[in-house]
Formats: structure tokens, C-alpha cells, sequence
């Protein structure tokens, strides 16, 4: 009978260390984040905005409503209603700051202005302006990410690479996947540009930050896709050409790639803002170039 006891209160030991573990991940009420000590602790000046709604290029259709906001040096951030504590803004904005800090160190691209971003972690309904849900865009130069909590901080750097870009008017004449494909409009030299630096950010912070590639390496992750989609061969999906670099991890592969062994990241902004700069920038067509590292893909990962 003590045995019993004895298992019995070492179970509600670990009940309450539980449920106390939940009520510290549990939505905080806006007074309650208003008066946070961590992050005054951290220095982060979290209010209620003056104007309860942020309008998407400045439009009332695109209007969504905004319970907090924090501006950063690098960023001004909205938080919709619902589902928010002081442990989860602090780690997002305090990520945000130093990722989009690194990003645009690595671009050598001057943004004068504080970038806008609105998370929101509740699921909208249909009637939701935006109605986006696990993921994230750029919208011009501001970024939307909706998602649930525990995927949170993600995404925002690489979404902040894409708001950089546009603030810079910068736009690739990389081709389009054809429009019998699913990703028919993905900008796909881009969006593993943005991949390459979100990865990298990551991988160099010690704020906690996800990524989609986990303990992976870039060629790690490009090997797989390759792998998985036969070396992309569907033309009606991936086109003809460069078709090896229609997807998020296949391109950051690449100009990861490029940026270790060719040369910087002005180098490949150049090739980047015209593709046909290829043989001039590297000494190689974007075919022979794709096929160099595909094989160093091979003999490698």
C-alpha cells in the first residue's frame, strides 16, 4: 500500500509540473503582455496600437484587425487577436530583429525603414480578408504569416529576404515552372535565395528559429528532392528549362552552391538580376553551371 501511495503522489508530482508547463504556454490576455516583465526585460516596448486595423497596401479589403504591436529597429510587428503570450512575441521579434539584420548584411542591401509584419496564430474563418493559413507572403513590402504556435519563430526571414528585394525593386528574369504546373508562378530563384539565407540564419543564431530543413544541409535536402522527383524530368511540372531548379530546396542548393566554390553574393546577385549574365559572371552557361553541381551533388551527398 505505501508502494501505491508513493506511485501515486510522484504521478501528481508530475501532473502539476505539467500543467504548470501549460499554463506558461498558455494565450496570455493583453493586459497581461502589456505588463510583461520579460519583455521590458529584453527591451521590447509592446503596446496597443492607435488604429486597431492594418490595411494590406493600404486597402480596406485587405484589412485585418490588430490587438499588439512592437517596433523594432529592423521591423514593426502587428499581432492579430487571439493566442499570444510574452514568451512566444519575444522570441518571434527577437529573432526577427537579428535575422533581418543578417539578412540584409548578406544582400549589402540598405532598407531605410523598418519592415511591417502581421502573424497571426489563429486558424481564420472563410470571411478572413487574407484567409492564409500555415504559411506565409509578401504582400509589396509586408509580410503575413499565419501559422500555429509551435511553429513559431519560422519563415519570417526567409519571407523578409522576398520584402528586401521589393523594397530594393529587385525581381529576377529567372522562368517561370510552365502553367500546366502547380507552382506555375513560383519564383523560384528567388525563393531559394530566400531559402539559402533563412537557412544560414538559423544555423548561425542562438535565438530559437525553425527551418523546413531541420539538421539537414541544403545539398542534403536538394539530393532528396532530385531523388524523389527523378531528377524533375515532367516537363508539363518543372518545364525544360533549368527544370533541376524548380523547387525551394534545389535552388538554394544551387546558389549555395555557387556562393562556396564561384564566388560572393554580389557575384550571384548579378546573375540573379539577369540570368543570361551566367557565362560572363562564372565563365559558364546556366546549363554547363547546372550540371557541375549536380554533379557535385553526386560525388558528395
Amino acid at each position: 500500500m505505501k508502494n501505491v501511495n508513493a506511485i501515486i503522489f510522484v504521478l501528481l508530482i508530475i501532473l502539476a509540473i505539467f500543467l504548470a508547463g501549460c499554463s506558461r504556454n498558455a494565450e496570455q490576455d493583453v493586459e497581461a503582455i502589456l505588463d510583461s516583465e520579460l519583455l521590458a526585460a529584453h527591451g521590447i516596448a509592446i503596446s496597443v496600437p492607435d488604429s486597431p486595423y492594418y490595411k494590406f497596401m493600404g486597402r480596406d479589403d485587405l484589412s485585418v484587425e490588430i490587438a499588439l504591436q512592437v517596433l523594432g529597429e529592423h521591423g514593426v510587428y502587428h499581432f492579430e487577436s487571439g493566442g499570444w503570450t510574452d514568451v512566444l512575441i519575444a522570441d518571434i521579434v527577437l529573432s526577427s530583429e537579428d535575422g533581418i539584420s543578417f539578412a540584409k548584411d548578406f544582400l549589402g542591401i540598405e532598407v531605410n525603414k523598418p519592415l511591417s509584419f502581421v502573424f497571426n496564430v489563429s486558424k481564420p474563418n472563410t470571411d478572413h480578408p487574407l484567409a492564409m493559413w500555415g504559411g506565409g507572403g509578401v504582400f509589396d513590402t509586408t509580410t503575413y504569416i499565419s501559422m500555429e504556435t509551435k511553429l513559431l519563430p519560422s519563415l519570417v526571414i526567409h519571407e523578409a529576404v522576398h520584402a528586401i528585394l521589393r523594397y530594393d525593386k529587385r525581381i529576377s528574369n529567372f522562368p517561370y515552372p510552365p502553367e500546366s504546373s502547380g507552382w506555375a508562378y513560383a519564383m523560384f530563384l528567388e525563393e531559394g535565395l530566400s531559402d539559402m539565407i533563412d537557412f544560414l540564419f538559423a544555423r548561425q543564431t542562438d535565438i530559437p528559429y525553425r527551418t523546413n530543413y531541420g539538421n539537414n544541409s541544403l545539398h542534403t535536402a536538394a539530393r532528396r528532392v532530385l531523388n524523389r522527383f527523378n531528377h524533375f524530368s515532367d516537363e508539363t511540372e518543372f518545364g525544360v528549362r533549368y527544370p533541376q531548379l524548380m523547387s525551394y530546396e534545389t535552388s538554394a542548393s544551387f546558389i549555395y552552391f555557387l556562393l562556396e566554390y564561384r564566388g560572393g553574393i554580389d557575384d550571384f546577385m548579378r546573375v540573379f538580376d539577369d540570368i543570361y549574365l551566367m557565362e560572363t559572371v562564372y565563365g559558364k552557361s546556366m546549363e554547363d553551371m547546372i550540371a557541375e553541381w549536380l554533379e557535385y551533388l553526386d560525388r558528395n551527398w
